[in-house]
């Protein structure tokens, strides 16, 4: 299988089984949980993936595949803002990150990097490629590493100040242009936010009732 084949990669098996060592046993474990998955996975390791891969499309080649990575990005942008949130808001009302689990979810986040060093040594085991070097990906990663513990409110780690990928900001904030090779903007549509959360027909009043439906179906 394709998930097999992932396995057989050292780098690529150390940053799944790191993944799978977090649980939810205690708040202190949620609010470590939260910052990796928020701050580290979703907000980190997938944005050396992301970097590599549209450095195609700068050089005029896999422009559908660009768009598509594009919007992955804002995806996988929303998810770590939306999960940095909830981290302060648990953290809030807990008081979960007391200064042990700050140092914890620091130190996870030079782990992350660490990882992510040897999966960018790995993809460019055969050399550079047009316009990129291995080194590029592991400044950026440092980059946007620093960045998500400000969004933590932790302290920074690499001291990168400025995106090493200047060139990567400019192609996902351009202009897009429609379906995978003209223009069409990736932008959620107002039409997608509309509605309300509370109320009978809110989102949480309709699962209410398609969780009574089946326990009715399961009991029946």
């Amino acid at each position: 299988s394709e998930f097999g084949a992932f396995m057989e990669y050292e780098a690529m098996r150390d940053k799944h089984d790191y993944m799978g060592q977090f649980g939810v046993e205690t708040n202190a474990d949620i609010a470590r949980t939260l910052a990796m998955f928020g701050g580290f996975a979703e907000g980190l390791q997938l944005f050396a993936s992301f970097a590599m891969l549209m450095n195609f499309p700068r050089q005029n080649k896999m422009k559908g595949m660009g768009q598509i990575v594009s919007w992955s990005v804002r995806d996988e942008s929303l998810h770590c803002e939306g999960i940095i949130k909830l981290y302060h808001a648990f953290n809030k009302e807990t008081g979960a990150v007391t200064p042990q689990v700050a140092n914890d979810i620091v130190e996870c986040c030079r782990t992350v990097v660490e990882m992510e060093d040897k999966f960018i040594d790995l993809a460019f085991e055969m050399g550079p490629v047009n316009g990129m070097v291995a080194e590029d990906i592991k400044q950026y990663i440092r980059f946007i590493a620093d960045w998500r513990l400000r969004q933590l409110h932790l302290p920074e780690l690499f001291g990168v100040k400025e995106n090493p990928l200047p060139w990567l900001q400019s192609l996902l904030s351009g202009v897009e242009h429609a379906n995978f090779f003209e223009a069409r903007a990736t932008e959620y549509s107002k039409a997608a936010t509309k509605g309300s959360w509370h109320g009978a027909e809110g989102v949480w009043g309709s699962f209410d009732a398609l969780m009574k439906k089946r326990q009715e179906e399961t009991e029946a």
